[in-house]
């Protein structure tokens, strides 16, 4: 497990030595990808699996990157209509191949002592995993051009129970094969 807090330049090496990536980015902004996107290209370029979570990643411009275009697969505009819209749950979404027949889990905004949640516009063939309680997407699937990504613009540690938890990353790594 690498922890950014401890060292903060990710190798490229460390992402290339696995094909599955899951990563948090907890309380961290603006921009908590915005050191790391060339490697996640590469990574990505390279065949792997992304799971990526959490609140206000896509904060200010952060959202408008090309990696987050082109390789998250989210079109996000910054505006007050998608940044920090707070939910009390998230909804699968029927037909995901992630999150079909989850249904409504909540989000705990004590654990992060926060609700910076976004909402998101997939692009590119990505297809909405979850749903906020206005029935916005605010997580998404993509698999083409060789990797796969799992987007969630929520943190995945407020996420519903371990039970819940456990689901999510067990429904993440049968789609990642």
């Amino acid at each position: 497990m690498w922890d950014l807090a401890d060292e903060p330049n990710l190798p490229q090496s460390y992402l290339t030595a696995h094909t599955q990536v899951v990563w948090f980015t907890g309380n961290s902004y603006p921009a908590p990808l915005g050191g790391y996107e060339g490697e996640l290209k590469a990574f990505l370029d390279n065949g792997g699996s992304l799971f990526l979570s959490g609140q206000d990643i896509l904060d200010q411009a952060a959202g408008k990157t090309t990696f987050v275009q082109n390789y998250l697969h989210v079109t996000w505009d910054g505006s007050e209509a998608q940044n920090d819209k707070a939910t009390q749950a998230v909804h699968g979404v029927t037909g995901n191949p992630v999150t079909d027949g989850i249904g409504a889990v909540p989000l705990d905004h004590s654990v992060l002592k926060a609700n910076f949640e976004d909402q998101i516009t997939p692009n590119g063939g990505a297809t909405a995993a979850f749903t906020d309680d206005g029935s916005n997407p605010d997580a998404l699937t993509f698999s083409g051009s060789g990797y796969k990504v799992v987007f969630a613009a929520f943190p995945f540690e407020a996420y519903g129970t371990a039970s819940d938890k456990a689901d999510l990353m067990s429904r993440t790594f049968s789609f990642f094969g």
